[in-house]
């Protein structure tokens, strides 16, 4: 369901569903993209935080929700979860400390009945961590721990899908973020750049 859309000096991954739009940014025109879109964005320091951006005036956290605005974070090799019902829309910034914390179990308590989409975020196959970030998963979420060659990997996607459930999810942007320089950012490559995800109404 995803699409790669090229217009003049800006690239972008699209993906629509009924009235939904999910947007995931490249390194083309990242400064356009955001001009286009125009979203919502907080400070986000790797919380368990979601601000109601319709009734709070928050500027901190790592998850946005609204009914009728457009919503965005920043992320790097982090995973963007946009989170929908009839109601509202809600866009999480998912790295393990913000999924250790506690951030998509929040989410739930607040989105009762929903969908979910992924985006693209650093894969199993590049995001080695150490014994003590991996102890936290294996806790919570043991299939995101992948041991191989006597190193460690972690799956955000597969801690996700643990808590939100593989049948509530509607499509995943299959990239990983630190083997595809050519249209992302990494964090872990050593960019100081950022990828954008956005989550709108059409």
């Amino acid at each position: 369901m995803w699409q790669l859309i090229e217009d003049e000096n800006l690239k972008y991954f699209r993906c629509e569903f009924e009235n939904k739009i999910f947007l995931y940014s490249t390194k083309v025109g990242t400064q356009k993209f955001l001009y286009t879109f125009k979203p919502a964005l907080l400070t986000q320091i790797h919380s368990d935080i979601i601000v109601d951006i319709d009734t709070d005036t928050k500027t901190t956290g790592d998850g946005l929700m609204t009914s009728s605005k457009s919503i965005g974070v920043k992320v790097a090799d982090c995973l963007p979860v946009y989170i929908f019902s009839q109601e509202k829309i809600m866009l999480l910034h998912c790295g393990w400390r913000s999924i250790i914390r506690g951030i998509l179990a929040k989410a739930l308590t607040i989105m009762r009945e929903y969908k979910y989409v992924m985006g693209a975020c650093i894969g199993p196959c590049c995001y080695e961590v150490k014994n003590d970030v991996a102890r936290l998963f294996s806790e919570k979420y043991p299939e995101a721990v992948i041991r191989k060659y006597n190193k460690i990997y972690l799956d955000l996607k597969k801690a996700v899908l643990q808590e939100l459930g593989k049948e509530n999810l509607i499509a995943e942007l299959n990239y990983c973020t630190y083997c595809n320089p050519d249209y992302f950012y990494s964090y872990r490559r050593g960019d100081r750049e950022r990828n954008y995800a956005v989550f709108s109404y059409k």
